[in-house]
């Protein structure tokens, strides 16, 4: 046994040797019961008292074609759907996104176990699709928009043939091949001029939609190369964001040629374009397919757009006449001549040159000229026609257009049967 020769200080050892004892027992205790694994939490199950799942609406789908004489009203009473909700949707501001349908149209139609009306879904174009869903103020319609990936791409050929027929072969659709030869139609006589030989080069935008071609978009340059080498005929487009403002060759000058407003000068108009007018002659109403100007025996009248003399002679109902084809698609009719100018049937006419002179031949009251503007066969108001611009570039543009017109130009030089533009151009 040790001996402590103060008892005291014996007894403060003792002391804390235990409280040590005590704390490395605690602390061991403590320190187990940290690494111990917590237990997992359950929900105690609390039986009726847990929320209500709302059940998701079930919609019908219908799938609805247009065909003759029917409508949007026809299609959704097929389906039982009320009038009220027609008349609701009529009333809409933009209701003619979904009422004017055509032929051939298909239609998606929603409607839930009562026959109320949810959503229909027209896919108007590959691009285009409007939509209307109802919602708890009423319905709306809504237009949506593909994202449409735009190329670059060209296309280079020689005639040897038919012009269509080579522009096929270098890769142009139909639209562009068309457009094509609308932007040159005042300058070119496409089925008189083109020779075997002859070059074009076009710089075009393509469309496409998830990968996969559906079209062509604009014209952005073109050229034609005419009588072996020796006239060159240039064509740019001059765009204001989207919208085309129109094309220019290299010097700015406008490629379309404007329709004078009226053939004859100092004469009043004694009837205008109508779709029913009583004939003063024959007592009976029907059409009235262009516009008279009425005016002294023998006043000149001009040609209202260069072109070509198609038919001089005589009708029933236009006496002496002769009409005007102008670049493909418009034609002119100048009718009740009293006599012909010095151009024959076959014969290229400038605009504003005298091609006759007024008169009351055929059918006619009084002297007077009656002249027709047409579009692809279809009478058009030569009073309400929109005629292209004749003037050059706006000033505002010119810079930008010059800029572009010159680049453009230098990649047109740079194409043959081989070379091919990158597609990112712009």
């Amino acid at each position: 046994m040790r001996h402590w020769p103060n008892q005291k200080l014996f007894q403060l050892t003792v002391a804390a040797t235990l409280l040590l004892a005590i704390f490395n027992c605690r602390a061991s205790t403590l320190s187990e019961r940290t690494i111990l694994p917590l237990p997992e939490l359950s929900t105690p199950s609390l039986s009726g008292i847990s929320p209500e799942t709302e059940e998701t609406p079930q919609w019908q789908e219908h799938k609805v074609k247009i065909r003759k004489n029917e409508s949007l009203s026809t299609a959704l009473d097929s389906l039982d759907i009320s009038a009220a909700t027609t008349y609701e949707i009529g009333r809409l501001k933009n209701s003619n996104l979904l009422t004017n349908l055509r032929v051939g149209d298909e239609l998606d139609i929603w409607v839930d176990k009562d026959r109320n009306l949810q959503k229909i879904l027209y896919p108007k174009s590959q691009i285009t699709s409007y939509e209307l869903v109802k919602t708890s103020t009423g319905y709306y319609i809504k237009e949506n928009k593909a994202q449409v990936e735009i190329r670059t791409e060209t296309a280079v050929g020689t005639i040897n043939g038919a012009f269509y027929l080579a522009a096929h072969k270098a890769g142009l659709s139909a639209r562009s091949i068309m457009n094509l030869a609308d932007l040159f139609a005042w300058d070119i006589d496409f089925a008189r001029e083109l020779r075997d030989g002859d070059v074009f080069k076009v710089i075009h935008e393509t469309k496409y939609l998830d990968g996969k071609y559906i079209g062509d978009g604009d014209i952005l340059a073109a050229q034609i190369i005419t009588e072996k080498g020796e006239n060159t005929h240039n064509a740019f487009i001059m765009r204001d964001k989207q919208k085309v403002i129109g094309y220019y060759d290299e010097k700015g000058k406008n490629l379309k040629k404007a329709f004078l407003r009226s053939p004859v000068d100092y004469v009043r108009i004694t009837s205008k374009f109508s779709p029913r007018r009583f004939h003063p002659i024959l007592k009976k109403w029907r059409s009235h397919r262009g516009v008279d100007y009425g005016g002294p025996m023998g006043t000149p009248i001009h040609v209202t757009g260069s072109g070509k003399i198609i038919y001089e002679g005589w009708g029933p109902g236009y006496g002496r006449h002769i009409k005007v084809q102008h670049a493909g698609k418009y034609m002119t009719v100048y009718g009740h001549l009293s006599k012909f100018g010095k151009f024959k049937k076959g014969s290229y006419v400038t605009q504003g040159e005298t091609i006759g002179y007024l008169g009351m031949s055929g059918l006619a009251t009084g002297p007077h000229l009656h002249y027709e503007f047409r579009i692809n066969g279809k009478h058009a108001d030569p009073l309400k026609m929109k005629f292209p611009a004749a003037g050059p570039i706006d000033k505002k543009y010119r810079a930008v257009f010059k800029k572009q017109s010159s680049l453009l130009l230098t990649q047109l030089d740079r194409l043959d049967n081989t070379t091919y533009l990158a597609r990112s151009f712009e």
